[in-house]
């Protein structure tokens, strides 16, 4: 894609959270962690037209490797996830980068968001959002133009 090529180049380095080196930017580029296509294809449909890629990996898969090798803007995934649920999932971005915008299906159980907000604290994200269902069209653009300018990857605001 010449779009991510372009932002190889241009995106400057960014300090690691943990450490403060640098870092190569983010790209434009948001994972989604699921087994079936129902958040990837959501987020496609709105990513295509910001030139923004979507990768889906099954929640099996080595999420701390695809970052190390993608360097994604955003983190999509279910808190109740089989393979990996969305504790396994924060920290494995705490150990990557705290600052890595994370964006959470939850649902409605408190337990679930009690356990979100103790494993946020406790690893010192920064950057966790969370929604009880996957939400509307505007919801997913506003994450995104969020996410995007944090990474310096995106050079567009929401309104």
């Amino acid at each position: 894609m010449t779009y991510m090529d372009r932002l190889r180049d241009v995106c400057a380095a960014a300090p690691d959270s943990r450490t403060g080196l640098g870092h190569p930017s983010r790209e434009a580029l948001v994972v989604v962690v699921e087994d079936d296509e129902e958040f990837s294809s959501a987020f496609r449909a709105v990513c295509d037209c910001l030139d923004v890629a979507v990768e889906r990996i099954p929640t099996q898969d080595n999420l701390g490797k695809v970052l190390n090798q993608l360097r994604p803007m955003a983190v999509v995934a279910a808190m109740d996830a089989t393979g990996q649920d969305g504790c396994h999932v924060l920290m494995t971005i705490a150990d990557f980068d705290r600052d890595l915008p994370v964006l959470l299906i939850t649902g409605d159980d408190p337990t679930l968001l009690g356990a979100v907000d103790a494993v946020t604290e406790l690893w010192q994200l920064s950057s966790v959002t969370q929604w009880p269902s996957m939400l509307g069209i505007g919801d997913v653009v506003d994450f995104l133009f969020r996410a995007g300018r944090k990474g310096n990857c995106m050079r567009l605001m929401p309104l």
